[in-house]
């Protein structure tokens, strides 16, 4: 929760107003921590606030976790949810769907997957063949808006969010375990 509160809270403060941030969106390939639909596409976050370096093989994740001296204190151990999902995973499987609606819906467009690593002292360790782009900061995340080559109007901004929100709300709720 620390993770998303920080992205939600930076990102407001350097994103102008034509930007629309979604907390929470939900299918049935998981949840989307944010969605950001914008004159510069739409991106999707999972944000993590792990104290580690973290180490990613395509979708395989592990974090080290190292204290305040650099000495390791735990790991390397396997970044996955309850449903054994990498971080990557996470982001990729409800974006994708979500990409597959809004195309059936008359809207082509490309989500955009990054995970946000939030702590501050979490660090990029080895990466290969990643499947989403990887920040640990929010000048990252706006560099990587700005550098996006989608262009939206906003009336296409509006259609998207209103047809984001109308799909969130018609998922099926989670049962408390």
């Amino acid at each position: 929760m620390e993770g998303e509160r920080l992205v939600e809270t930076e990102l407001s403060l350097v994103l102008e107003d034509e930007w629309a941030l979604l907390r929470g969106y939900r299918n049935r390939g998981g949840e989307i921590d944010h969605l950001l639909i914008g004159p510069r596409g739409v991106f999707a976050i999972e944000g993590k606030h792990r104290n580690a370096t973290i180490d990613c093989n395509g979708d395989r994740w592990a974090a080290t976790k190292y204290d305040r001296y650099g000495n390791q204190v735990d790991g390397p151990a396997a970044m996955t949810d309850r449903r054994g999902r990498s971080p990557s995973e996470q982001v990729n499987e409800p974006a994708n769907i979500l990409q597959d609606f809004l195309l059936r819906h008359g809207h082509p467009v490309t989500i955009t997957a990054i995970v946000a690593l939030t702590h501050p002292r979490a660090r990029l360790g080895s990466c290969t063949s990643p499947t989403v782009h990887i920040t640990t900061s929010i000048r990252q995340i706006t560099d990587l808006l700005n550098s996006s080559p989608a262009a939206l109007t906003p009336a296409q901004c509006a259609d998207l969010e209103q047809l984001i929100t109308r799909d969130h709300r018609s998922q099926p709720r989670r049962r408390s375990p």
